[in-house]
């Protein structure tokens, strides 16, 4: 006797894209259609629960069609016989009074799904399955939770049911994710005895470990976010089946997520053009379905600097590639003469990273670092197209 589960999280809905703004709608559609092929999958196999386990959205105010489009797909899931249980992770969940309350709670209000919305205590539900009686719990992330504590402690995880779940939204000690040092941290010795499976988020990458007889899987995100991301083979979600004894079969699903590829361009002082160097190089790697990042570095002449031309290199190759990103802030002006040796003249872009640099460093906030992080870099994409170096 067993129950069917299809796990997901950080599906990151209607993204906030910065550095993509000419394909903005094209990017936003990929993470619906990402999302969408977890959906029909859902509708085809009718598994009895969906756990989303933080970050359906990107954001905690997401536009209208895209919250529609939850609402449509989620009434047609309920009323397939499946489940649904949510919880909000760091980008979903309200940080403040000023914010409101999570999207989450809409979708909830609707009846299609059940929002574990708290930040405070874990909440639960008890469905019965044939005869099994499923104990399902979880904690939305909270903003409020001090950089590497551990959110989970003192938290009551209840074990009540013949099946028992649980869904957090954070970095494990095991594993961490980029956000390590500035970030809550859950602790193992935190999960109960009885657990079967704990349905985590946060982490963006598919990987699991077992504890007893208690599996713990994140299922990664279902669509790339950066090109931190660029290296991880596949992107999904998690269906598997549980049964009083725990976890008896587990698949990772892939989805057909947008692939990404990086690559350094070191530019010197023998190449004559170095506009033309680059294009003649990016034109290899062609491909209309790619988001291709080129990161441009070398330290050159201010008279080699004066032909490189990042606009003329962007308007013969944007067509080449589904998104094209070209990174030149490593791309430096040799030191000439009219600069004192002792490091006391900035170029204006050396003198705004420096500034935008320590603002970052004294942010706490991660959503506000990410903001400084972007306002960064758009500031040195103008100072460049103006030939500030």
């Amino acid at each position: 006797m067993s129950i069917s589960i299809l796990h997901t999280a950080d599906n990151h809905l209607d993204p906030k894209i910065s550095r993509y703004r000419y394909r903005l709608m094209d990017r936003k559609r990929d993470f619906w259609s990402v999302f969408k092929e977890i959906i029909d999958y859902t509708l085809k196999y009718k598994p009895n629960i969906m756990l989303i386990s933080g970050d359906l959205f990107d954001r905690v105010d997401p536009r209208n069609p895209p919250r529609t489009k939850v609402i449509q797909a989620f009434r047609s899931i309920h009323e397939n016989g499946t489940k649904i249980f949510m919880i909000s992770g760091n980008h979903d969940g309200a940080k403040s009074i000023s914010e409101g309350m999570s999207p989450l709670s809409e979708i909830a209000a609707t009846g299609y799904a059940e929002f574990f919305s708290s930040v405070d205590e874990v909440e639960c539900k008890h469905i019965r399955i044939a005869d099994l009686d499923v104990c399902i719990s979880g904690i939305s992330y909270d903003h409020e939770a001090k950089i590497n504590s551990n959110p989970l402690e003192n938290k009551r995880i209840p074990v009540e049911g013949d099946i028992n779940i649980f869904m957090f939204h954070y970095s494990l000690e095991k594993f961490r994710s980029r956000y390590m040092y500035s970030e809550p941290i859950v602790f193992p010795s935190s999960f109960p005895k009885n657990l079967h499976y704990i349905a985590c988020g946060h982490v963006h990458r598919y990987m699991c470990k077992r504890y007893g007889e208690t599996l713990l899987c994140y299922p990664g995100s279902s669509e790339r976010l950066s090109f931190q991301e660029e290296r991880d083979r596949e992107k999904g979600f998690i269906y598997l089946e549980v049964g009083l004894n725990g976890v008896e079969k587990i698949n990772f699903i892939p989805v057909k997520a947008r692939p990404m590829k990086s690559i350094k361009i070191n530019i010197s002082e023998n190449i004559s053009n170095p506009s033309y160097y680059i294009v003649d190089l990016l034109n290899k790697y062609a491909n209309k379905n790619i988001i291709f990042r080129a990161v441009v570095e070398g330290e050159l002449s201010l008279e080699a600097l004066q032909r490189y031309d990042r606009n003329e290199i962007f308007r013969k190759l944007v067509d080449k590639f589904f998104i094209l990103d070209i990174v030149d802030d490593k791309l430096i002006l040799k030191n000439i003469d009219i600069i004192p040796p002792d490091d006391s003249y900035r170029s204006p872009i050396q003198e705004f990273k420096k500034y935008m640099e320590t603002l970052i460093e004294k942010e706490r906030d991660e959503e506000r670092k990410k903001l400084w992080e972007d306002v960064r870099e758009m500031g040195e994409r103008k100072l460049r197209e103006a030939g500030g170096f």
